[in-house]
Parts: structure tokens; C-alpha cells; sequence
């Protein structure tokens, strides 16, 4: 068999050759509507890994490492994400700078989707590739739950009485800190309304559980990085992830 499910009953996955050698280490998860093997590690070098994982995670996300990643879009797969992994000591928690009313999530998805939709622009590095519809159909899932239980320090950013920016973050149960645990799953902002991510972030600092929050950003999302390394994030991995 060579993909053995982990005998604590846990997410993670062995895969192996035909002799029964492990050859990578990986997390089972589900994200929007693909089987996505996450926190990949390799074994043994990739060239000897390589066929077996084109094989038996055919029509699968793999995120690893920026190697690995390039080695199966050489080999045919689709490209993915490529993206940096942050954290934060919760420890240290920054001072909230208002100038915006800062409320817990307690609006519609469909509220929020004016001002998600207009922080992603056709240019910018994050823009999803899925209709409106569909992103209001996001967007109630993960206030549903779908990507984690939605902690209590994710909250809405508003300015004359409508949403201008979001934070959302959700229990990512899959793997410890600084991959798993608090998570910031969205983090948006209209472009009226500078400052706002900022602040939403603080107050997420300020008020979540746990001994750390992590993010995700995509390369080349300078601004992003700015912020939060601002904020006393600090990078702990690259990730590159492809659909085989």
C-alpha cells in the first residue's frame, strides 16, 4: 500500500515505494472541493520520490517546498500558489490604532463581499479567479466553519455604517503551531479605507487565544509583507503548491 494512514488516526500520511520505504511525509486535507497533501516532506532525494508521487496523487494539491514544487511543474503539474508562512508570538501584542469602528463578525457574508471584492483588483497579486457568486458562496462557508471554527478575534472594519475590511480567522487543527492554530484565513480591506487591515490585525493580536498566529502570503505581495512584518510577524517557511 503506498499512501498509510497514520495509526493515531491523525491527518498525516506516509507515502512509500513498492518495498515499503518511505518516501514523503504529508498532511490530508480538503480545500475548496480539492484533497490537497500539505506540509510536504521529502525522504529521499526528489528524483527518486518524483514518479511515485505523479502517480499516486494524481489529481492532487501538493504544497511543499519551492524544490519540489518546481521539480513537478518540470514534470507536467499545474501551478499553484507560491507563498510564505508567518507567525507571530503572541506573547508581544501590538497597541490598536482606531480610526475605524472595529466590531466582531456579526454581518452576512454578503456584507462583506463589496469590500472583499474590491480589495482584490485585476492587478493585484491575490485576485481570485471565481465569480461574484462564487465568492459570496465562499465567504459563507468559511463564516460556516468550512475552513475551521471562526475564533472570536476575526472582526469587520466599518466606516459609515458598511463594512470597509475584514479579518477572519479560523482554528487550523491539522498540525501545531506555527502551521496550525490560530490562522488567518482572510484579511481584506477596501481601498478607501487605509489603516483598516492594519488595525483589524492589532485587535486580532490583541484578543486571540494561543501561543501564535500564523498567515499566509503570496510572493510578490510586498505590501503584505510590510505589514506584517511591521507587526512583528516573522517568516518560518516558503510553500509551493501545484495540482497535479
Amino acid at each position: 500500500m503506498p499512501i498509510i494512514t497514520a495509526p493515531d488516526g491523525s491527518a498525516r500520511r506516509t507515502l512509500t515505494d513498492a518495498e515499503g520505504v518511505a518516501l514523503a511525509h504529508y498532511t490530508h486535507a480538503e480545500r475548496d472541493g480539492r484533497v490537497v497533501a500539505d506540509l510536504f516532506e521529502l525522504e529521499v532525494p526528489i528524483e527518486r520520490a518524483l514518479p511515485v508521487i505523479l502517480a499516486e496523487l494524481r489529481g492532487m494539491r501538493v504544497a511543499g517546498s519551492e524544490a519540489l514544487g518546481r521539480a513537478l511543474l518540470a514534470a507536467g503539474a499545474a501551478p499553484g500558489r507560491h507563498a510564505h508562512v508567518y507567525s507571530h508570538d503572541l506573547r508581544e501584542r501590538p497597541a490598536i490604532t482606531a480610526g475605524f469602528e472595529l466590531t466582531p463578525v456579526d454581518r452576512p457574508a454578503a456584507e462583506l463581499l463589496p469590500a472583499y471584492l474590491a480589495a482584490h483588483p485585476p492587478e493585484h497579486v491575490d485576485t481570485p479567479v471565481i465569480a461574484n457568486e462564487d465568492s459570496h458562496q465562499y465567504l459563507t462557508g468559511v463564516l460556516a466553519g468550512s475552513l475551521g471554527p471562526v475564533l472570536d478575534c476575526s472582526g469587520l472594519a466599518i466606516a459609515d455604517g458598511r463594512v470597509v475590511g475584514g479579518i477572519l480567522v479560523a482554528e487550523a487543527t491539522d498540525a501545531p503551531p506555527p502551521v496550525g492554530g490560530p490562522w488567518v484565513m482572510e484579511l481584506f480591506r477596501a481601498p478607501g479605507a487605509p489603516g483598516a487591515g492594519r488595525a483589524l490585525l492589532q485587535r486580532a493580536l490583541t484578543l486571540c487565544e494561543g501561543p501564535k498566529l500564523g498567515l499566509t502570503v503570496t510572493e510578490g505581495n510586498g505590501r503584505a509583507v510590510r505589514l506584517y512584518e511591521s507587526l512583528g510577524f516573522e517568516r518560518v517557511s516558503t510553500t509551493y503548491s501545484v495540482n497535479l
